[in-house]
Protein backbone atom coordinates (compact mmCIF):
# COMPACT_ATOMS: atom_id res chain seq x y z
CA UNK A 1 0.00 0.00 0.00
CA UNK A 2 1.18 3.18 -0.68
CA UNK A 3 2.28 5.53 2.21
CA UNK A 4 2.27 9.06 2.99
CA UNK A 5 5.56 10.47 3.70
CA UNK A 6 6.37 14.30 5.02
CA UNK A 7 4.90 17.75 3.88
CA UNK A 8 7.65 19.93 2.06
CA UNK A 9 7.57 23.32 0.84
CA UNK A 10 8.42 23.42 -2.93
CA UNK A 11 9.03 27.10 -3.59
CA UNK A 12 5.97 28.35 -1.28
CA UNK A 13 3.82 25.46 -2.23
CA UNK A 14 2.90 22.26 -0.14
CA UNK A 15 4.02 18.73 -1.80
CA UNK A 16 3.08 15.49 -0.35
CA UNK A 17 6.05 12.87 -0.61
CA UNK A 18 4.26 9.77 -1.02
CA UNK A 19 6.35 6.32 -1.06
CA UNK A 20 5.67 2.34 -1.67
CA UNK A 21 7.80 -0.70 -1.16
CA UNK A 22 7.48 -4.14 -2.53
CA UNK A 23 9.22 -6.57 -4.71
CA UNK A 24 9.75 -6.40 -7.90
CA UNK A 25 7.06 -8.28 -10.30
CA UNK A 26 8.64 -7.53 -13.42
CA UNK A 27 10.26 -5.04 -15.22
CA UNK A 28 10.36 -3.62 -19.05
CA UNK A 29 12.30 -1.02 -20.85
CA UNK A 30 12.38 0.12 -23.92
CA UNK A 31 14.00 3.34 -25.78
CA UNK A 32 11.81 5.56 -28.32
CA UNK A 33 13.96 7.37 -30.76
CA UNK A 34 12.64 10.63 -31.44
CA UNK A 35 13.78 12.03 -35.18
CA UNK A 36 13.67 15.28 -36.58
CA UNK A 37 14.80 17.42 -39.85
CA UNK A 38 14.37 20.85 -41.15
CA UNK A 39 15.11 21.80 -44.65
CA UNK A 40 15.82 25.51 -45.46
CA UNK A 41 17.51 27.78 -48.12
CA UNK A 42 17.13 28.76 -51.02
CA UNK A 43 16.58 26.17 -54.53
CA UNK A 44 20.54 25.13 -55.31
CA UNK A 45 21.78 25.92 -52.19
CA UNK A 46 19.46 23.83 -49.90
CA UNK A 47 20.61 22.81 -46.19
CA UNK A 48 18.87 20.13 -44.17
CA UNK A 49 19.29 19.48 -40.68
CA UNK A 50 18.64 16.13 -38.62
CA UNK A 51 18.48 15.32 -35.17
CA UNK A 52 17.25 12.91 -32.82
CA UNK A 53 16.33 12.02 -28.82
CA UNK A 54 16.81 8.55 -27.10
CA UNK A 55 13.59 8.64 -24.58
CA UNK A 56 13.71 6.24 -21.73
CA UNK A 57 10.33 4.14 -20.34
CA UNK A 58 10.48 1.92 -17.62
CA UNK A 59 7.32 0.04 -16.88
CA UNK A 60 7.75 -2.15 -13.70
CA UNK A 61 5.24 -4.15 -11.35
CA UNK A 62 5.74 -4.15 -7.33
CA UNK A 63 3.95 -6.30 -4.64
CA UNK A 64 4.02 -5.20 -0.67
CA UNK A 65 4.22 -7.62 1.89
CA UNK A 66 0.59 -8.03 2.06
CA UNK A 67 0.41 -8.34 -1.90
CA UNK A 68 -1.23 -5.40 -2.93
CA UNK A 69 0.10 -4.56 -5.98
CA UNK A 70 0.88 -1.42 -7.98
CA UNK A 71 2.33 -0.02 -11.58
CA UNK A 72 5.03 2.50 -12.31
CA UNK A 73 6.15 3.99 -15.52
CA UNK A 74 8.66 6.40 -15.53
CA UNK A 75 9.91 8.23 -18.73
CA UNK A 76 13.72 9.18 -18.83
CA UNK A 77 14.51 8.04 -14.96
CA UNK A 78 16.35 4.91 -15.36
CA UNK A 79 18.21 2.59 -12.97
CA UNK A 80 18.80 -1.10 -12.77
CA UNK A 81 16.42 -4.23 -10.92
CA UNK A 82 15.00 -7.12 -11.60
CA UNK A 83 12.04 -9.72 -10.74
CA UNK A 84 12.64 -10.27 -7.25
CA UNK A 85 14.98 -7.49 -5.73
CA UNK A 86 13.02 -5.33 -3.36
CA UNK A 87 12.18 -1.16 -4.40
CA UNK A 88 11.26 1.70 -2.81
CA UNK A 89 9.76 4.79 -5.23
CA UNK A 90 9.31 8.13 -4.18
CA UNK A 91 7.21 10.92 -5.84
CA UNK A 92 6.31 13.99 -4.89
CA UNK A 93 2.26 15.24 -4.83
CA UNK A 94 2.03 19.32 -4.74
CA UNK A 95 -1.39 20.66 -3.34
CA UNK A 96 -4.25 20.31 -5.73
CA UNK A 97 -2.65 18.14 -7.70
CA UNK A 98 -3.96 14.90 -8.48
CA UNK A 99 -0.02 13.06 -9.25
CA UNK A 100 3.12 14.44 -9.10
CA UNK A 101 6.88 13.36 -10.28
CA UNK A 102 8.87 10.44 -9.09
CA UNK A 103 11.72 11.70 -7.62
CA UNK A 104 13.50 8.77 -5.90
CA UNK A 105 14.22 4.99 -5.85
CA UNK A 106 16.02 2.85 -3.51
CA UNK A 107 17.03 -0.63 -4.32
CA UNK A 108 17.40 -2.49 -1.13
CA UNK A 109 19.04 -5.74 -2.42
CA UNK A 110 21.71 -3.54 -3.87
CA UNK A 111 21.73 -0.84 -1.32
CA UNK A 112 21.87 1.82 -4.45
CA UNK A 113 20.01 4.95 -4.38
CA UNK A 114 19.02 6.95 -7.83
CA UNK A 115 17.33 10.04 -8.17
CA UNK A 116 15.31 11.87 -10.98
CA UNK A 117 17.38 14.68 -12.56
CA UNK A 118 15.99 18.18 -11.40
CA UNK A 119 15.46 19.62 -14.93
CA UNK A 120 13.07 16.48 -15.55
CA UNK A 121 10.79 17.82 -12.93
CA UNK A 122 11.07 21.40 -12.77
CA UNK A 123 8.41 22.16 -14.72
CA UNK A 124 6.33 20.62 -11.95
CA UNK A 125 6.66 23.56 -10.07
CA UNK A 126 6.63 25.99 -12.98
CA UNK A 127 4.49 29.45 -12.53
CA UNK A 128 1.48 29.56 -14.77
CA UNK A 129 1.85 31.48 -18.05
CA UNK A 130 -0.48 33.71 -17.39
CA UNK A 131 2.07 35.16 -14.41
CA UNK A 132 5.33 34.34 -16.02
CA UNK A 133 3.41 37.05 -19.43
CA UNK A 134 1.57 38.72 -17.30
CA UNK A 135 4.86 40.13 -15.52
CA UNK A 136 6.50 40.37 -18.64
CA UNK A 137 4.06 43.10 -20.12
CA UNK A 138 3.85 44.96 -16.92
CA UNK A 139 7.68 45.63 -17.27
CA UNK A 140 7.01 46.39 -20.90
CA UNK A 141 4.69 49.14 -19.82
CA UNK A 142 6.61 50.39 -16.25
CA UNK A 143 9.93 50.62 -18.34
CA UNK A 144 8.63 51.80 -21.89
CA UNK A 145 9.06 55.59 -20.89
CA UNK A 146 12.68 55.09 -19.47
CA UNK A 147 13.84 52.65 -22.53
CA UNK A 148 11.76 53.10 -25.42
CA UNK A 149 11.63 50.38 -27.99
CA UNK A 150 14.39 48.78 -26.04
CA UNK A 151 11.68 47.89 -23.35
CA UNK A 152 10.53 45.10 -25.56
CA UNK A 153 13.33 42.78 -24.21
CA UNK A 154 12.15 42.95 -20.33
CA UNK A 155 9.35 40.57 -21.88
CA UNK A 156 11.46 37.99 -21.31
CA UNK A 157 13.37 38.79 -18.08
CA UNK A 158 10.36 36.96 -15.83
CA UNK A 159 10.37 33.75 -18.43
CA UNK A 160 14.08 32.98 -17.81
CA UNK A 161 13.71 34.40 -13.71
CA UNK A 162 10.99 31.57 -13.38
CA UNK A 163 12.20 28.96 -15.04
CA UNK A 164 15.51 29.26 -13.07
CA UNK A 165 13.23 29.35 -9.99
CA UNK A 166 11.51 26.51 -10.78
CA UNK A 167 14.69 24.69 -11.33
CA UNK A 168 16.35 25.77 -8.32
CA UNK A 169 12.70 24.17 -6.14
CA UNK A 170 13.20 20.97 -7.86
CA UNK A 171 16.68 20.70 -7.03
CA UNK A 172 15.97 22.08 -3.40
CA UNK A 173 13.32 19.27 -3.33
CA UNK A 174 15.85 16.91 -3.85
CA UNK A 175 18.51 17.75 -1.89
CA UNK A 176 15.88 18.81 1.06
CA UNK A 177 15.87 17.07 4.75
CA UNK A 178 12.56 15.79 4.35
CA UNK A 179 13.15 14.05 1.14
CA UNK A 180 16.75 12.72 3.16
CA UNK A 181 14.53 11.46 5.91
CA UNK A 182 12.59 9.72 3.90
CA UNK A 183 15.62 8.09 2.24
CA UNK A 184 17.24 7.45 5.67
CA UNK A 185 14.19 5.65 7.08
CA UNK A 186 13.56 3.86 3.71
CA UNK A 187 17.60 2.37 3.60
CA UNK A 188 16.65 0.57 7.05
CA UNK A 189 14.19 -2.03 5.23
CA UNK A 190 15.17 -4.92 4.84
CA UNK A 191 14.74 -6.81 1.02
CA UNK A 192 11.43 -8.77 1.28
CA UNK A 193 12.02 -12.79 0.85
CA UNK A 194 12.11 -14.00 -2.94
Amino acid sequence: MKKQGPTVKVDGKPTVLWYFTGKVLSSQKQKETQISSQSYGTQGNSQVHVSSSTVDHHEFFLADESGKEESFKMVDFDFPCRQGQTLSVVWGVPEGAGAGPFLHVRNHNTEERHQIDPNYIANTFRKPGWMIWGSGLGLVIVTSPVLGPACMLTIFIPFFYFRWRSRKAAKGLLAGKELTQLDGELARIKPMAA
